[in-house]
Protein backbone atom coordinates (compact mmCIF):
# COMPACT_ATOMS: atom_id res chain seq x y z
CA UNK A 1 0.00 0.00 0.00
CA UNK A 2 1.16 3.60 -1.15
CA UNK A 3 -0.18 6.33 0.94
CA UNK A 4 1.10 10.44 1.46
CA UNK A 5 0.79 11.13 4.57
CA UNK A 6 1.18 14.44 6.90
CA UNK A 7 3.06 14.84 10.94
CA UNK A 8 3.52 18.59 11.47
CA UNK A 9 5.62 20.27 8.91
CA UNK A 10 6.47 16.51 7.34
CA UNK A 11 5.13 15.50 4.14
CA UNK A 12 5.84 11.76 2.82
CA UNK A 13 4.93 8.94 1.35
CA UNK A 14 4.43 5.44 3.39
CA UNK A 15 4.73 2.31 1.70
CA UNK A 16 2.87 -0.62 3.79
CA UNK A 17 3.33 -3.97 3.21
CA UNK A 18 0.95 -6.35 2.11
CA UNK A 19 -1.46 -7.30 4.90
CA UNK A 20 0.34 -10.41 6.92
CA UNK A 21 3.70 -10.14 5.59
CA UNK A 22 4.93 -7.14 7.53
CA UNK A 23 8.12 -8.13 9.54
CA UNK A 24 8.01 -5.62 11.87
CA UNK A 25 10.39 -2.94 11.14
CA UNK A 26 9.64 0.71 10.17
CA UNK A 27 12.19 2.25 8.06
CA UNK A 28 12.35 6.41 8.11
CA UNK A 29 14.89 7.25 5.14
CA UNK A 30 16.63 10.63 5.12
CA UNK A 31 18.25 11.85 1.44
CA UNK A 32 20.86 13.46 0.21
CA UNK A 33 21.16 16.60 -1.24
CA UNK A 34 19.91 18.48 -3.76
CA UNK A 35 18.35 14.84 -4.41
CA UNK A 36 14.87 13.99 -4.81
CA UNK A 37 13.13 13.14 -1.41
CA UNK A 38 12.12 9.63 -2.89
CA UNK A 39 14.28 6.43 -3.98
CA UNK A 40 12.90 4.51 -6.10
CA UNK A 41 15.14 1.63 -5.32
CA UNK A 42 14.19 1.02 -1.94
CA UNK A 43 10.55 1.72 -1.18
CA UNK A 44 8.92 -0.79 -2.78
CA UNK A 45 11.16 -3.31 -2.89
CA UNK A 46 11.60 -2.92 1.15
CA UNK A 47 8.00 -3.34 1.59
CA UNK A 48 8.17 -6.65 -0.17
CA UNK A 49 10.33 -8.04 1.90
CA UNK A 50 8.17 -7.04 4.70
CA UNK A 51 9.31 -3.58 5.99
CA UNK A 52 7.15 -0.45 6.61
CA UNK A 53 8.85 2.81 4.90
CA UNK A 54 8.63 6.33 5.21
CA UNK A 55 9.92 9.08 2.29
CA UNK A 56 9.76 12.05 4.13
CA UNK A 57 10.86 15.34 2.85
CA UNK A 58 12.33 17.38 4.97
CA UNK A 59 10.99 20.53 6.61
CA UNK A 60 11.06 23.23 4.52
CA UNK A 61 11.52 21.52 1.23
CA UNK A 62 9.72 19.66 -1.53
CA UNK A 63 5.92 19.92 -0.22
CA UNK A 64 6.85 19.85 3.31
CA UNK A 65 6.41 22.72 5.75
CA UNK A 66 8.41 25.18 7.57
CA UNK A 67 11.99 26.26 6.91
CA UNK A 68 14.87 23.99 5.75
CA UNK A 69 18.42 23.70 7.03
CA UNK A 70 20.83 21.35 8.74
CA UNK A 71 18.53 21.28 12.20
CA UNK A 72 15.35 21.19 10.82
CA UNK A 73 16.46 18.48 8.94
CA UNK A 74 17.37 16.05 11.74
CA UNK A 75 14.24 17.14 13.40
CA UNK A 76 12.12 16.06 10.38
CA UNK A 77 13.77 12.68 10.95
CA UNK A 78 12.64 12.71 14.41
CA UNK A 79 8.95 13.52 13.57
CA UNK A 80 9.85 11.02 10.96
CA UNK A 81 10.42 8.56 13.88
CA UNK A 82 7.45 9.86 15.90
CA UNK A 83 5.12 9.17 12.69
CA UNK A 84 6.02 5.96 12.02
CA UNK A 85 5.77 5.35 16.16
CA UNK A 86 2.80 6.36 15.82
CA UNK A 87 1.07 3.80 13.80
CA UNK A 88 -1.77 5.85 11.89
CA UNK A 89 -2.57 8.50 9.73
CA UNK A 90 -4.74 9.73 7.44
CA UNK A 91 -4.13 9.34 3.43
CA UNK A 92 -3.88 12.94 1.93
CA UNK A 93 -4.57 11.38 -1.48
CA UNK A 94 -8.00 9.36 -0.23
CA UNK A 95 -9.04 10.91 2.99
CA UNK A 96 -9.05 7.44 4.32
CA UNK A 97 -7.55 6.78 8.13
CA UNK A 98 -4.66 4.33 7.34
CA UNK A 99 -2.77 2.17 10.29
CA UNK A 100 0.59 -0.06 10.32
CA UNK A 101 2.35 -2.27 12.93
CA UNK A 102 6.36 -2.29 13.61
CA UNK A 103 7.97 -2.91 16.97
CA UNK A 104 11.39 -1.51 15.48
CA UNK A 105 12.58 1.66 14.01
CA UNK A 106 15.48 1.97 12.14
CA UNK A 107 16.95 5.41 10.26
CA UNK A 108 18.53 4.46 6.94
CA UNK A 109 20.37 7.82 5.02
CA UNK A 110 22.60 8.57 2.37
CA UNK A 111 25.19 11.16 2.12
CA UNK A 112 23.86 14.35 3.96
CA UNK A 113 20.98 11.89 5.09
CA UNK A 114 23.26 9.93 6.49
CA UNK A 115 24.66 12.45 8.52
CA UNK A 116 21.11 13.27 9.30
CA UNK A 117 20.40 9.55 10.53
CA UNK A 118 23.54 9.16 12.46
CA UNK A 119 22.55 12.22 14.74
CA UNK A 120 18.84 11.00 14.79
CA UNK A 121 20.06 7.68 15.66
CA UNK A 122 21.49 9.68 18.86
CA UNK A 123 19.03 12.10 19.49
CA UNK A 124 15.76 10.01 19.41
CA UNK A 125 14.89 6.93 21.81
CA UNK A 126 12.48 5.76 19.11
CA UNK A 127 15.36 5.14 16.41
CA UNK A 128 16.22 1.39 17.32
CA UNK A 129 19.35 0.95 14.68
CA UNK A 130 20.54 3.21 11.17
CA UNK A 131 21.90 2.17 8.45
CA UNK A 132 24.16 4.65 6.74
CA UNK A 133 25.46 5.23 3.08
CA UNK A 134 28.69 6.82 2.27
CA UNK A 135 27.52 9.35 5.09
CA UNK A 136 28.61 13.26 5.62
CA UNK A 137 30.39 13.02 8.84
CA UNK A 138 32.97 15.42 8.23
CA UNK A 139 32.02 18.48 6.92
CA UNK A 140 34.10 20.61 8.14
CA UNK A 141 37.04 18.36 6.98
CA UNK A 142 36.00 18.15 3.18
CA UNK A 143 38.25 18.28 0.97
CA UNK A 144 40.84 18.19 3.60
CA UNK A 145 43.29 15.92 1.73
CA UNK A 146 44.58 17.57 -1.53
CA UNK A 147 45.48 14.51 -2.91
CA UNK A 148 41.88 13.37 -2.83
CA UNK A 149 39.41 15.66 -4.67
CA UNK A 150 36.07 15.66 -3.49
CA UNK A 151 33.17 17.66 -3.47
CA UNK A 152 33.46 21.14 -2.44
CA UNK A 153 30.09 21.64 0.13
CA UNK A 154 31.24 25.45 -0.04
CA UNK A 155 29.20 25.52 -2.82
CA UNK A 156 26.23 23.55 -1.67
CA UNK A 157 24.31 26.59 -0.44
CA UNK A 158 25.11 28.79 -3.19
CA UNK A 159 23.62 26.10 -5.26
CA UNK A 160 20.32 25.68 -3.46
CA UNK A 161 19.87 29.32 -2.70
CA UNK A 162 20.26 30.20 -6.51
CA UNK A 163 18.64 27.16 -8.34
CA UNK A 164 16.32 25.61 -5.77
CA UNK A 165 14.61 28.82 -4.08
CA UNK A 166 11.51 27.06 -4.13
CA UNK A 167 12.16 23.87 -2.94
CA UNK A 168 14.44 24.31 -0.46
CA UNK A 169 12.88 27.66 1.34
CA UNK A 170 14.08 29.68 4.26
CA UNK A 171 17.85 28.98 3.85
CA UNK A 172 20.23 31.00 6.50
CA UNK A 173 23.46 31.81 5.76
CA UNK A 174 24.78 31.80 9.59
CA UNK A 175 23.60 28.23 9.80
CA UNK A 176 24.95 26.96 7.00
CA UNK A 177 28.56 28.25 7.69
CA UNK A 178 28.12 26.73 11.50
CA UNK A 179 27.48 23.17 9.81
CA UNK A 180 30.43 23.59 7.21
CA UNK A 181 32.17 24.53 10.50
CA UNK A 182 31.86 21.39 11.90
CA UNK A 183 29.79 23.37 15.22
CA UNK A 184 26.32 22.62 14.45
CA UNK A 185 23.35 20.09 15.34
CA UNK A 186 24.04 18.41 11.99
CA UNK A 187 27.50 16.69 13.36
CA UNK A 188 27.90 13.27 14.15
CA UNK A 189 31.44 13.57 15.83
CA UNK A 190 29.43 14.99 18.59
CA UNK A 191 27.30 12.41 19.38
CA UNK A 192 30.10 9.66 19.56
CA UNK A 193 29.66 8.94 23.28
CA UNK A 194 25.97 8.36 22.64
CA UNK A 195 26.42 6.06 19.79
CA UNK A 196 28.44 3.58 21.69
CA UNK A 197 25.60 1.75 22.49
CA UNK A 198 23.59 2.14 19.75
CA UNK A 199 23.27 -0.26 16.56
CA UNK A 200 24.75 1.80 13.67
CA UNK A 201 26.13 -0.02 9.92
CA UNK A 202 28.46 2.52 8.42
CA UNK A 203 28.42 1.58 4.50
CA UNK A 204 30.92 3.75 2.06
CA UNK A 205 32.00 2.58 -1.95
CA UNK A 206 35.84 2.12 -2.12
CA UNK A 207 35.64 4.37 -5.62
CA UNK A 208 33.61 7.35 -3.84
CA UNK A 209 34.84 10.89 -5.24
CA UNK A 210 31.99 12.47 -3.45
CA UNK A 211 32.85 11.90 -0.08
CA UNK A 212 35.85 9.73 0.40
CA UNK A 213 35.59 6.63 1.98
CA UNK A 214 38.52 7.55 4.60
CA UNK A 215 35.90 10.08 6.50
CA UNK A 216 33.60 7.01 7.40
CA UNK A 217 36.76 5.00 8.17
CA UNK A 218 37.78 7.40 10.42
CA UNK A 219 34.80 7.62 12.18
CA UNK A 220 34.51 3.87 12.72
CA UNK A 221 37.77 4.17 14.36
CA UNK A 222 36.36 7.00 16.71
CA UNK A 223 33.42 4.23 17.73
CA UNK A 224 35.52 1.73 18.27
CA UNK A 225 38.21 3.24 20.17
CA UNK A 226 35.31 4.45 22.51
CA UNK A 227 34.10 1.22 23.30
CA UNK A 228 31.18 0.52 20.62
CA UNK A 229 30.53 -2.57 20.19
CA UNK A 230 27.46 -2.70 17.99
CA UNK A 231 28.94 -0.70 15.10
CA UNK A 232 29.58 -2.02 11.94
CA UNK A 233 31.55 -1.25 8.45
CA UNK A 234 31.30 -2.36 5.21
CA UNK A 235 33.43 -1.22 2.84
CA UNK A 236 32.48 -2.14 -0.77
CA UNK A 237 34.93 -2.65 -3.43
CA UNK A 238 34.88 -1.19 -6.99
CA UNK A 239 31.73 1.00 -6.19
CA UNK A 240 31.09 4.55 -5.93
CA UNK A 241 28.40 6.78 -4.57
CA UNK A 242 24.88 6.36 -3.67
CA UNK A 243 22.83 3.86 -5.98
CA UNK A 244 24.81 1.46 -7.12
CA UNK A 245 26.05 1.28 -3.07
CA UNK A 246 22.52 0.79 -1.82
CA UNK A 247 22.28 -2.22 -4.51
CA UNK A 248 25.53 -3.69 -4.28
CA UNK A 249 25.39 -4.39 -0.39
CA UNK A 250 21.25 -4.74 -0.34
CA UNK A 251 21.15 -8.23 0.91
CA UNK A 252 24.23 -7.45 3.16
CA UNK A 253 22.37 -4.03 4.93
CA UNK A 254 18.55 -5.69 4.90
CA UNK A 255 19.76 -8.68 6.75
CA UNK A 256 21.73 -6.55 9.36
CA UNK A 257 18.83 -4.52 9.85
CA UNK A 258 16.50 -7.82 10.44
CA UNK A 259 18.92 -9.28 13.05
Amino acid sequence: MHAFVRYGDLMGDLFIPELGKSNGMGIVWCPGLPNRPTADDLAEPLAHQGFTVLQARYPGSWQSYGRFGPSSSLDGAVLGLELMAQGSARDLVTERPITWTVDRLALVGNSYGGGVAICALALSDLADCAVVFCPLVEPHRQNADAALPEDDLRTLYPYLKRCHENVFRGLDDREWGEFLAGTSRLFPPAYVPTLLSRPLLLVHGSDDQTIRPYHTAAFYEQLVAGGADRAALILAPAVGHGRALRAKTWDQWTQWLLR
